[in-house]
C-alpha cells in the first residue's frame, strides 16, 4: 500500500492472571513513541473464563485518549487462542499491522517506531526484536541474584549472536517468537495464516507460526533497535523453572518431529539424547569458574534429555496451565 495513506496499527496483548505485569506492560505502552501518519489502537485479551482485567484496561483507555483499547475476553484457555483472537479482530477490522508484547514484560518508548521503522525499510511480512532481562528486585535472594546474572549472560550472548546474523545480512533466518513480533496483516489475509490452536497451552506456537509463514513464502527480518525487557519474578529464577521450561520445549520439538516425519524423529533420539548428556558433563566441568551458568545449562539438558524420553512416549507440554508471574 501506498505510504501516503494512513495505515492502523493493532498492538496486540494476550494476558491471563498477571495483573501487577499487565499494569506494568500498558504502563510502558503508555510512555511510548507513536509513528507520525498512522493509526494505533489496542487490543487486550484476557485469556481466562472470567473477566478479571476489563478494569485495568479501563484505566489504561484512560491514559492513551486518543487511540483506541479493545477488550476481549477469550474463555477457551490455551496462548494460541488468545494470539488467534487478537490476529483475528485486526483482520476483521481491517488493521494493517499487529504487534504482540507478552504480559510480562515493558516496552522501550522506541519499541513500536524501530519494529515499524524495520518492517518499513524491507517491506518485511514478519519482523522481531530482542527481549532482555529486566533488572532484578533488590530484596531477592543472593541465590535468585546468582542465577539472575546467569540468565542474563545468557540472553546478551544469544542477541550477540542475533546481531552477527544480522551483520552478515542474515537476518532473515532468525526466528521470531511474540515476545516482541510485528506482521504485516496482508500476509496473513492472503494465506490465511493463524497460530495453531492445536497446541493449546503446550507453547511453541509461535515459533511454529514463524515456521509455517517461512514455507509460504514470509519475508523475516529481525532488528536491534526495539527492545523489550522481561520481568523475571523470584519464581523464575529456580533450577526448577528452567528444567521445566527445556522439558517442556523439548516434548514439543520431539512430537512436532514426529508429526512431521515418524521415523526420522525417532532416528534423531539417540542422537539428541547423548547430546544432552554429553553438553550437561560439560556443563558440571565449568562450575568452578561459572557456577550459575553451570547450573543452569545442567537443568536445561537434563529437562531437555526427559523432555524428549517423555515426548517419545506421547508425553504432551502443558507449560501454559501454570501461570508464573503476578
Amino acid at each position: 500500500m501506498s505510504r501516503n495513506s494512513r495505515r492502523k496499527i493493532a498492538i496486540g496483548t494476550a494476558t491471563r492472571n498477571r495483573p501487577k505485569m499487565l499494569r506494568a506492560l500498558l504502563d510502558s505502552y503508555a510512555n511510548m513513541e507513536f509513528p507520525e501518519g498512522d493509526d494505533v489502537d489496542f487490543l487486550i485479551v484476557e485469556n481466562d473464563n472470567v473477566d478479571t482485567a476489563s478494569g485495568t484496561v479501563d484505566e489504561f483507555r484512560e491514559a492513551v485518549r486518543p487511540h483506541n483499547v479493545f477488550y476481549i475476553l477469550e474463555r477457551k484457555i490455551g496462548i494460541s487462542h488468545a494470539r488467534n483472537s487478537a490476529l483475528e479482530y485486526s483482520i476483521h477490522n481491517v488493521y494493517d499491522i499487529l504487534a504482540f508484547a507478552d504480559d510480562d514484560e515493558t516496552v522501550d518508548p522506541r519499541w513500536l517506531v524501530e519494529l515499524l521503522n524495520e518492517r518499513d525499510r524491507n517491506a518485511l511480512d514478519i519482523v522481531g526484536s530482542p527481549v532482555r532481562i529486566a533488572p532484578v528486585d533488590i530484596s531477592f535472594s543472593w541465590w535468585n541474584k546468582l542465577l539472575w546474572r546467569a540468565f542474563v549472560d545468557i540472553n546478551l550472548r544469544a542477541e550477540r549472536r542475533c546481531l552477527k546474523r544480522v551483520s552478515q545480512g542474515r537476518g532473515d533466518s532468525l526466528k521470531i517468537a511474540t515476545g516482541s513480533w510485528m506482521g504485516d496483516l496482508a500476509f496473513f489475509r492472503r494465506t490465511g495464516l493463524r497460530f495453531d490452536n492445536e497446541r493449546g497451552s503446550a507453547g511453541g506456537e509461535d515459533w511454529h507460526l514463524y515456521d509455517r509463514a517461512k514455507s509460504l513464502g514470509a519475508r523475516t527480518g529481525w532488528t536491534p533497535n526495539a527492545l523489550a525487557y522481561e520481568t523475571m519474578p523470584a519464581s523464575r529464577l529456580s533450577l526448577g523453572y528452567y528444567y521445566r521450561k527445556y522439558r517442556n520445549r523439548a516434548r514439543v520439538l520431539f512430537i512436532k518431529r514426529y508429526e512431521e516425519n515418524a521415523g526420522t524423529a525417532v532416528l534423531r533420539l539417540p542422537g539428541s539424547l547423548l547430546s544432552r548428556l554429553y553438553k550437561a558433563v560439560v556443563a558440571v566441568l565449568t562450575f568452578p569458574v561459572h557456577p550459575g551458568g553451570s547450573l543452569l545449562a545442567c537443568a536445561r539438558e537434563i529437562g531437555s534429555f526427559v523432555g524428549f524420553v517423555q515426548g517419545c512416549f506421547g508425553v504432551r507440554s502443558k507449560h501454559y496451565e501454570h501461570i508464573d508471574g503476578y
